[in-house]
């Protein structure tokens, strides 16, 4: 099996004056499911996460996924990256708290109305109510996902 940290060592991506601390290289192309040749030609820049996630570092925060309310699109234990400085939109998805539990939702709102929607069909929208207490602490902006 061919070890990916073998293959970008043989890279010599260190030479690149363009690299900084924290960046990794971003290729170009997409990745196929067959082998492929790796090397610096096909670096079309550099990303680095923290840039990419941390749009306002002191607002950003991380926290563990449970359950399976949001899958399949977020799934249990996937770290959500949630940005406290965003206004949330319809359609965001959001860190919340609901009447004191700690959930994550899409937001569908509309001038009357807010709903608190699953990508699970299992799991039925909530329906905010005046009584209810919502407060939504941040906009999930990515997830990090371990494969193995």
């Amino acid at each position: 099996m061919v070890n990916l940290v073998e293959i970008l060592g043989k890279c010599n991506l260190k030479t690149s004056k363009e690299v900084q601390n924290n960046w990794l290289p971003f290729y170009s192309g997409e990745l196929a499911c067959g082998l492929f040749g790796i090397s610096e030609d096909y670096v079309d820049s550099y990303l680095s996460l923290d840039e990419k996630f941390m749009k306002n570092k002191e607002a950003t925060f991380f926290v563990r996924a449970s359950g399976d309310s949001m899958s399949p699109e977020i799934k249990q234990d996937d770290i959500l990256v949630v940005d406290r400085s965003l206004a949330p939109a319809d359609l965001s998805i959001a860190a919340l708290f609901f009447n004191g539990d700690p959930l994550c939702k899409q937001l569908s709102m509309t001038h009357s109305q807010i709903r608190l929607k699953s990508f699970n069909s299992k799991y039925k929208e909530i329906i905010v109510k005046e009584d209810d207490e919502l407060e939504i602490f941040g906009v999930v902006i990515g997830l990090v996902r371990d494969f193995i």
